[in-house]
């Protein structure tokens, strides 16, 4: 039967059989092939087109406050980037992204041209998870999504530059977020993921590299001091019209800082509308001469060389001296003073006539043994470590100079790391801005020398003509040196443009807290230190005791109270 319908076919027809015959058995076999010999090979194959390699960017560290309040945090934001060898929206597409992400539509078409062949492009950066998923939703080709994470401050303006900021990247550029950055910034992963003919995650099959989350920093700053301190410092910027206004609050007894600011500040949460030259910490980056709140290190050197009688009267008359043909002139009209009242009535003639005798060298070397002219173990970013002369020959006038607070330069936070011997029986405790990382005290000078010069301070608050009185507080006793300096310019000292500071312990008898403010260039209301600088030391240090609990010193529970506020700083301040 076959024979004869082979015999009646075409032999055409018999070909096309014996080709499909054929190919039917080739292709069978080629694929049994490929199913068998070459399974390993095109699986690799399908997956190096179907799976990539991605980077995972890691959380980047909260910043805390002592009492772990957030200062700094970081919050998932969706980027989302373009392929322009496959971006084609529409016209109405155009117009959407336009709407959504504020996106020129110049730029966009741009994009979907590619002019340079490019296969990667940001299209938004850092926006709302919710307006990316309205954008994914457009299944616009070309259009991916990528998860990031944005900086947020809580606190705003509050303790910024301090914080600092980070980059668009995440990468800290000022502050804290620079200064621990590599701590911060953590660790990225690597995971393998499976893409469909879209580009859009399907599923995740691999973690190659686990991410790292940044640690945490925990600072020493307590943010409701801090609060109180910005509070006071606007005040002060507000009624005395200055440039700026600056100061550090410390904890005597551990070197802890508190609270710290610049005022003005910025907000760093609006990059666009902030001012460059709010960014900079004025308490560490600023270097300026003290003027008179050096004098208590100067008496200090006095005492030390015990070349000077403790009870030497000194002829201030008639408020005026001449030395090497330079005139030193008083603002008051003292006839004589002892050593505490060269300090309380904050005389340049008697300063002057003690630190003489006593030779420029050694108040000089006391300068720099308590830390001026280096840098504080803060290590902050930008910070000036400011200079201390050193000649081989002192001049009385060089002396003089030195010893009321010119012709060196020093920061705030060196200045209130300085006043911590006269809170310590003469040791000094380095600042620590980091919680857990206070330092170990240094001696410098002896317990008695440190002690009569903090009884002189307290006699420049209390006494009669203390040129610090206004940070008197009602029931506390109180120790301080305000200070005065006119600003220097290439070519001398500028005419009416002034630095207005003071520095004070609290309480004095006991002291748990110093504080340094610098009022610049006050314009308005005065410009002496302890008419402008002192009364804000007043009002944040009130606020500061009445919250930290300090009883007064006419209180019978003081010395029990304070013993077991001593036993913890770090969580007592």
């Amino acid at each position: 039967m076959c024979s004869v319908i082979f015999q009646a076919t075409n032999p055409r027809f018999t070909l096309v059989i014996i080709i499909f015959y054929s190919l039917s058995i080739g292709l069978a076999t080629k694929i049994t092939y490929l199913m068998i010999f070459s399974h390993d090979f095109l699986s690799n194959e399908g997956r190096k087109r179907s799976t990539r390699l991605i980077e995972t960017a890691p959380v980047r560290g909260t910043i805390f406050d002592r009492f772990n309040q957030p200062l700094a945090v970081s919050t998932p934001v969706s980027t989302l980037w373009v392929n322009p060898k496959q971006f084609s929206p529409t016209h109405q597409q155009v117009v959407l992204l336009n709407k959504y992400l504020a996106v020129d539509e110049v730029r966009i078409r741009t994009l979907a041209s590619n002019p340079g062949g490019k296969s990667f492009a940001y299209l938004a950066r850092r926006i709302s998870p919710e307006v990316a998923s309205r954008i994914i939703q457009l299944s616009i080709p070309g259009v991916y999504e990528r998860q990031e994470h944005k900086r947020f401050y809580p606190q705003s303006s509050m303790l910024a530059q301090t914080l600092g900021f980070t980059n668009i990247d995440q990468k800290g550029i000022e502050g804290i977020e620079l200064l621990y950055n590599h701590q911060l910034s953590g660790i990225p992963g690597l995971e393998e993921r499976t893409f469909n003919l879209h580009k859009r995650v399907t599923r995740e099959n691999r973690v190659y590299k686990p991410v790292t989350p940044g640690r945490d920093v925990y600072l020493t700053i307590d943010s409701t001091l801090q609060y109180y301190v910005e509070k006071a410092l606007i005040k002060g910027l507000e009624e005395h019209a200055a440039k700026s206004v600056s100061a550090i609050l410390v904890h005597a007894k551990t070197g802890e800082i508190l609270a710290l600011s610049t005022v003005p500040s910025f907000n760093p949460n609006a990059r666009r509308s902030f001012d460059a030259k709010f960014i900079r910490n004025r308490v560490f980056a600023d270097v300026y001469e003290p003027g008179s709140v050096i004098k208590p290190f100067s008496m200090a050197a006095v005492l030390t060389a015990n070349v000077i009688d403790k009870n030497a009267i000194v002829k201030i008359a008639p408020g005026f001296v001449k030395i090497n043909g330079y005139t030193i002139r008083d603002v008051g009209r003292d006839s004589q003073l002892d050593l505490a009242g060269i300090i309380r009535r904050s005389s340049n003639v008697g300063m002057s006539k003690v630190a003489i005798p006593t030779g420029g060298a050694v108040i000089s070397r006391l300068l720099t043994d308590l830390g001026f002219g280096n840098n504080t173990a803060v290590y902050f970013p930008g910070e000036s470590s400011g200079t201390v002369p050193v000649k081989r020959a002192w001049s009385d006038i060089a002396t003089a100079s030195l010893s009321y607070g010119y012709s060196v330069s020093v920061n705030l936070a060196q200045l209130a790391q300085a006043y911590t011997v006269f809170a310590n029986d003469g040791d000094l405790i380095p600042l620590s801005l980091i919680k857990g990382e206070a330092k170990l005290p240094r001696n410098v000078i002896s317990p008695e020398v440190a002690n009569s010069v903090l009884d002189m301070m307290v006699n420049a608050v209390e006494g009669p003509g203390a040129g610090g009185k206004r940070a008197g507080i009602e029931g506390y006793s109180i120790a301080g040196k305000s200070g005065t300096s006119r600003k220097a310019s290439s070519g001398g000292y500028k005419h009416n443009k002034y630095r207005a500071m003071f520095v004070g312990i609290a309480p004095a008898n006991e002291p748990e807290f110093i504080m340094a403010v610098l009022v610049d260039e006050p314009t308005a209301n005065g410009y002496f230190g302890g008419a402008v600088a002192a009364p804000i030391f007043k009002e944040v240090l009130e606020n500061v005791l009445r919250i930290r609990n300090i009883p007064s010193d006419e209180s019978e529970m003081f010395p029990a109270v304070k013993k077991s506020l001593s036993a913890e700083p770090s969580d007592s301040v």
